[in-house]
C-alpha cells in the first residue's frame, strides 16, 4: 500500500508506532494496491485502509497507561550506522 519506509528501532513501542504510522502517511500510496483513497501524501493510509478503525486510540491508549509516549525524535543513521 505504500514505498518501503525503512527500519525503525526504539525502546519506547508507542514512539515507534507513532513514528512508523508517520512515515507511512508522510509518502504517497502505491496505486493499484489494497488502498481505494489516501494515496496522497500526508493522506493517512491506514483510515483510508480501514475506515471504521481509528488507530489513533490505540495510541493514546497505550500512552495513557504509560507503554510510552507519542512524541519522539527521529534519528536517520546512515550507511556505517
Amino acid at each position: 500500500m505504500a514505498p518501503d519506509i525503512g527500519i525503525l528501532g526504539s525502546k519506547d513501542p508507542i514512539a515507534i508506532d507513532q513514528a512508523s504510522v508517520d512515515l507511512l502517511n508522510q509518502g504517497p500510496g502505491i496505486p493499484d494496491s489494497a488502498l481505494s483513497g489516501g494515496l496522497e501524501p500526508g493522506q493517512d493510509k491506514l483510515r483510508a485502509l480501514y475506515p471504521a478503525v481509528d488507530w489513533t486510540r490505540q495510541l493514546a491508549y497505550g500512552q495513557e497507561i504509560g507503554l510510552g509516549s507519542r512524541k519522539y525524535e527521529l534519528v536517520e543513521l546512515g550507511p556505517e550506522g
